[in-house]
């Protein structure tokens, strides 16, 4: 695992928490004890706008997946990962909601892995605190994260879920990559940073 903080300077993070709320109102999955959007972003291009490759239109998003590419590539050159197999997959938002109850609520532990099978590899997860103070539970250990922090590891070795209080407006952006190996054209790619 890696934790990197104070990732961003305050004009990405607030221009980011803006475009989040935009997704949170217009592209909402589902809103049970926590809000989920679909992709904010994936092989499609940046949702809620006409960008379909990078860059887009809106630089926050630009800024966010060269800086959090960057990082995911430090980690897997850890473990000997050629930087082009690093694979962008999908980005998406879960914000915490009010609801009655203990002081915390968790999203069900899963691995990171692609829903609808077509993709076969190793993933990592991604996970960036954008408001808030609390963090995830990987595997056993709850990792504490600071708002403008970003937590990388392994998603498909590691069960995760995300920590969120029982109060509105904590924002994690939750991005998985994978690892292309053995090759395949991928739908999306993001330059090397």
């Amino acid at each position: 695992m890696k934790i990197i903080d104070n990732l961003f300077e305050s004009k990405t993070i607030n221009d980011l928490s803006e475009s989040v709320d935009e997704h949170v109102k217009n592209n909402l999955l589902f809103d049970d004890q926590i809000k989920v959007t679909k992709s904010i972003i994936d092989c499609h291009g940046l949702a809620l706008s006409r960008s379909k490759y990078f860059p887009y239109s809106q630089n926050c998003w630009n800024i966010f997946c060269l800086k959090v590419k960057k990082h995911v590539v430090d980690y897997c050159m850890e473990y000997d990962v050629d930087p082009f197999n690093v694979i962008p997959y999908s980005c998406w938002s879960e914000r915490s909601v009010y609801s009655p109850g203990d002081n915390t609520v968790m999203d069900d532990p899963d691995y990171a892995y692609d829903y609808d099978g077509q993709v076969k590899k190793t993933f990592i997860r991604s996970v960036y605190k954008l408001k808030g103070s609390l963090g995830v539970k990987v595997g056993e250990e709850c990792i504490q994260l600071k708002q403008n922090s970003l937590l990388v590891y392994n998603g498909t070795e590691n069960k995760s879920s995300n920590i969120y209080p029982r109060k509105d407006g904590e924002d994690n952006l939750i991005f998985d990559w994978y690892i292309n190996d053995p090759f395949d054209v991928p739908d999306w790619i993001l330059p090397l940073t």
